[in-house]
């Protein structure tokens, strides 16, 4: 969960009203955020919702606070139509989307200079998957020579000094010496890089990695500033700048409207525009557990920042535009019970006397993640859901998976077959860590099937190890470690897979069924994932191998 900072006279400034440090305690209840640390003035907040990006602010959380003590309804915002215009043009596969906003007329201490650079960092980090989906940057305005464009240069033309470094750098210098550069390099790929340009050429940035250290270091001085969010997605962009706007209005900046245009289309950011859903009222107080009055519903829902309107025995609503986690009637019931307050419900105890106890299956595989563990390996847990390029294509094969009929992003489309494609992608992001990698994963895969829901979950384990000298004897002796630690008899027989290398892959066979691949994963594959050290891997089944297991 996100974790910020906060100054608590900054977050007084902002509610319109001084409260003691217990009394924030209690009112940042209402922004899903716990304090967990207090030490003089300042704050470490938990927010407990990823879904939220909007409240991972000073700003944001005050914003909230407003509308339970004296601002209830929709947040006002005033945007001023925008004279600037955005060309994106850019060549690059990374990061091929933009949008953009201006803040005028701010007045930038140490206290809202910390809140932007932290709202960036966390926007970027949880809500863009750190920088892969996402990333941003926000520049002096004053020093941009207009227009500006979104493009791309080869990574051989690329020279500018990168934030926190006087002296100039190629792109090949800040991905191999850059803090930055070291940490986010893996995203970057091919020989085109995506930069920011003003008239003159000059480099504002490389997205998703650094911004110059001219132009992109926002000051206390700093009046005015461009703000751009580059990524895939343009539903999560225009949710990024809506929040990054909602930031500068709060501190009563001058916010206006940046055209982008992509050849004939343009783009007009940031909105800001109130969005609308509609609950059912009985539903709502079913929810909640609580007879609750219309009249009492609409209250709560206002003081969650919702426009109400009546009709009939449903609620229309309008709720901010910087929000994207409204999509069923229980996310607006959440947001009555939080007005409400959690602390003022009445606990009643359960009526059926119920004893709790591990499901056998689960039992089983924290038996084998130990046995695992205990083979020298590190556990990670991946997404079920994926995409059909790195479940097949980057791993040299083809399948077919289930997909999701209207995915939120294409990024997250499928249901993962099989864990070693995760695995591969955990090895990608992680080669700036010291070597060897060994990690193992547990985990649930969804299967195509004749049965109601056409679907079967296939519980599987699959184990990976990276470093300058693996082979086959390398993953074969962890997966005869982790079998005859569980007592499993088994059997190895040499066969052919795509995503392995030819005579250096094996059959694992239990009984008379083949349960899973044991080999060194192909070099095609490798290239396909940026990996540049070799790689040796094991997945099998557990179906089979829960039904020889002890309780």
């Amino acid at each position: 969960m996100p974790k910020i900072d906060i100054s608590q006279k900054d977050l007084c400034n902002l509610i319109g009203r001084k409260l003691s440090t217990e009394q924030l305690k209690e009112h940042i209840l209402y922004a899903k955020g716990e304090v967990d640390e207090v030490n003089g003035d300042a704050m470490k907040v938990d927010i407990k919702d990823t879904n939220r990006p909007d409240l991972w602010s000073t700003e944001g959380v005050a914003r909230e606070i407003r509308g339970r003590l004296n601002e209830k309804g929709l947040p006002k915002f005033s945007l001023k139509s925008g004279k600037t215009t955005i060309v994106v043009n850019t060549k690059s596969r990374i990061q091929p989307l933009a949008v953009c906003a201006i803040a005028r007329d701010l007045k930038i201490d140490e206290h809202f200079l910390s809140q932007i650079i932290q709202l960036q960092e966390k926007l970027a980090v949880t809500f863009g998957k750190n920088r892969k989906d996402i990333s941003m940057g926000v520049y002096d305005l004053d020093k941009i020579k207009f227009p500006v464009k979104y493009t791309s240069m080869t990574r051989s033309k690329i020279r500018f000094a990168p934030l926190g470094h006087a002296k100039e750098m190629s792109a090949a210098e800040i991905l191999e010496f850059h803090q930055k550069g070291r940490e986010f390099g893996y995203l970057m790929h091919g020989d085109e890089y995506p930069v920011w340009t003003d008239s003159n050429n000059k480099i504002l940035s490389m997205p998703p990695i650094i911004n110059s250290n001219d132009i992109g270091n926002v000051t206390t001085k700093t009046k005015n500033v461009f703000i751009e969010c580059t990524g895939y997605d343009m539903k999560f962009l225009k949710t990024a700048i809506d929040i990054l706007a909602a930031q500068m209005l709060d501190r009563k900046g001058s916010v206006e409207t940046v055209a982008t245009m992509y050849g004939n289309k343009k783009i007009v950011t940031p909105e800001l525009a109130p969005k609308k859903y509609c609950v059912n009222l009985d539903y709502i107080s079913k929810v909640i557990g609580i007879p609750l009055a219309e009249k009492d519903v609409t209250e709560l829902l206002e003081k969650a920042r919702y426009k109400c309107r009546i009709s009939g025995r449903r609620i229309e609503l309008l709720y901010p535009g910087y929000r994207q986690d409204i999509m069923h009637e229980r996310d607006v019931a959440e947001d009555a019970i939080i007005s409400y307050g959690y602390n003022n419900i009445t606990p009643e105890p359960p009526k059926i006397i119920t004893k709790g106890s591990l499901d056998r299956s689960q039992i089983l595989l924290d038996r084998i993640a130990e046995v695992v563990i205990g083979a020298g390996f590190q556990e990670v847990l991946s997404y079920t859901l994926t995409n059909s390029d790195n479940l097949y294509a980057k791993m040299n094969t083809n399948g077919a998976a289930i997909e999701i009929e209207k995915p939120m992003s294409a990024n997250w489309s499928v249901f993962r077959t099989w864990l070693l494609p995760g695995l591969m992608e955990f090895l990608s992001r992680n080669q700036h860590i010291e070597y060897p990698h060994n990690i193992f994963e547990i985990g649930n895969c969804i299967l195509n099937a004749n049965t109601e829901t056409r679907s079967r979950d296939v519980q599987k384990l699959a184990a990976a190890v990276s470093a300058s000298v693996v082979n086959y004897e390398t993953i074969s002796s962890a997966l005869d470690a982790v079998l005859r630690n569980l007592g499993i008899s088994y059997k190895l027989k040499a066969c052919s897979h795509p995503s392995f290398i030819d005579g250096r892959v094996a059959e694992v066979i239990v009984g008379k069924d083949v349960i899973g691949y044991a080999g060194e994963i192909h070099p095609q594959a490798l290239n396909n994932w940026g990996l540049e050290k070799p790689v040796v891997a094991f997945e099998i089944s557990l179906e089979e191998i829960f039904g020889m297991l002890k309780d």
